[in-house]
């Protein structure tokens, strides 16, 4: 029988899971859609189930569910779905939560030990003809692209079958798919890391195994057209801390950030180590090489982290942790202690994105919500969204009202268009009070004049984590849906 979820910050206001599926084939549309906007808006959020088992949670760990917006013909449409991950239906037939929070083993039910923790609730791409829901601890969960039906776990012909990126890069310039995967080797075994590239046809060009220092929460990794750079930052997870009373993944105090630094197409002995002071980095807006060859990495970063405890087990506040802009600019032929950080903007931040058809390559607009007047912009909601330029310094806000809860805010390419940031932006939001939600969709290069168009959701859609959109014009698109 399910059970009442306790109260958590994460399981109530914007959180409170709805525990639902939906098809909605014509949503109402306040304002007028552009005629030049059409394709696929996708996002992978967490919807739990059924309450965990600890009597606490974290934001990370409920159950994927996957919304779909299609855009066409001047009409939108919608439909979410769970991820039918082996963790979901063996819960789900249970009628109760069976692992632990993160898939700790010391407080799972006894009948799934040996069994795979994959919530799929963190990302959700297209790539080489298939939608794939993504979590970094677990293999890619392949969905039909219309149906949202789980197809189960994709291993790429058995060649990966241990961790996916949240995170993966598709490089538009190639076509290419770059990857990595984090302990790949388990919680206790050997710390290391799996470098995969992925043809456009999906085909496994090249697998590198690199051994790390620990095992880092690796969320997200850099890549431009000739470097990849694997951030090791100071959380790890660790079952022997949590064996003798501490938490399981937690902030070590004074540990320096690591980055790994290797050729794109280069090999573990081609790996340097460069090291910088203690900082909490999950996601990048973009990052190139510029003139004079050095990375260049717009990144939202703080100096700690209110998402887990230290290895003490306390708890800095969001306040305390703020993330900003910032540029790190390192040059891979320098010095190893070569690193250099600028604040391009101090706004709490939450998920910077640039026009995603420039990654790799130079870009200066960055899309991205952020928290102008809640106490915690995760738990209360990020309140607001921008476009900043970070040539000029330019901002291009708009606030949706106190209380609101904006998620991601990305590009969407108009029809047709090539120039950076030319169409539109567009990120799910709820309203304070409202029992609904929307997508807005915003002129890019005038966030500040306010929605052009909301769709509206006769539910309230649960905070979530990361989006995508795919124009109906694009290659992508074409190679998961057909033809526009």
């Amino acid at each position: 029988m399910a059970v009442a979820f306790f109260d958590h910050p994460f399981l109530k206001g914007h959180h409170a899971p709805q525990r639902f599926e939906a098809d909605a084939p014509d949503l109402i549309i306040h304002g007028e859609l552009p005629q030049d906007l059409a394709g696929v808006f996708v996002r992978n959020g967490p919807e739990p189930l059924h309450p965990p088992r600890e009597g606490d949670y974290h934001w990370f760990d409920g159950d994927g569910m996957v919304y779909a917006f299609q855009i066409e013909d001047g009409r939108v449409s919608m439909r979410n779905r769970w991820v039918r991950t082996e963790k979901f239906e063996l819960e789900k037939a249970a009628g109760k939560r069976l692992f632990g929070v993160f898939g700790n083993p010391m407080t799972a039910d006894p009948s799934v030990q040996g069994k795979r923790y994959n919530t799929a609730n963190t990302n959700v791409i297209i790539h080489a003809g298939k939608l794939l829901a993504l979590m970094e601890g677990a293999p890619a969960v392949e969905l039909d692209p219309r149906s949202l039906d789980t197809l189960g776990e994709h291993d790429y012909g058995g060649t990966i079958t241990t961790t996916f990126s949240a995170h993966p890069k598709v490089d538009h310039f190639t076509g290419e798919l770059i990857n990595i995967g984090a302990s790949i080797n388990g919680p206790m075994g050997e710390p290391e890391i799996r470098y995969d590239v992925i043809g456009p046809d999906g085909s496994v060009r090249k697998a590198e195994r690199i051994k790390v220092p620990h095992h880092a929460l690796i969320h997200t990794f850099f890549v431009t057209q000739n470097w990849v750079v694997f951030p090791i930052i100071p959380i790890d997870s660790d079952l022997s801390r949590y064996m003798s009373g501490g938490p399981m993944t937690a902030w070590v105090d004074g540990r320096p950030t690591k980055l790994a630094i290797m050729p794109r197409n280069g090999t573990a002995e081609d790996v340097r180590w460069f090291e910088y002071d203690p900082r909490h980095m999950f996601h990048e807006c973009n990052v190139w090489e510029d003139e004079q060859g050095r990375i260049v990495a717009d990144v939202a970063a703080a100096n700690g982290t209110a998402l887990f405890p230290n290895q003490d087990g306390v708890r800095r506040t969001h306040a305390e942790t703020l993330q900003s802009l910032r540029r790190w600019i390192i040059d891979p032929k320098a010095n190893t202690a070569w690193i250099k950080e600028e604040v391009l903007n101090e706004r709490d931040i939450q998920f910077p994105r640039p026009d995603d058809r420039l990654m790799t390559r130079a870009s200066r607009q960055a899309f991205g919500n952020i928290n102008l007047k809640s106490r915690d912009g995760r738990a209360d909601g990020m309140d607001a969204v921008l476009r900043f330029d970070t040539v000029t310094g330019a901002e291009d806000i708009y606030h949706f009202g106190e209380g609101a809860s904006a998620g991601e805010l990305i590009f969407a390419p108009k029809l047709g268009g090539t120039e950076e940031a030319d169409g539109y932006a567009m990120t799910l939001v709820h309203r304070a009070n409202e029992p609904g939600s929307e997508l807005a969709i915003f002129d890019a290069k005038n966030i500040a004049a306010g929605p052009l168009c909301t769709v509206e959701i006769p539910f309230r859609v649960p905070s979530g984590f990361h989006c995508n959109f795919y124009a109906a014009d694009s290659a992508l698109y074409r190679g998961a849906y057909g033809a526009a």
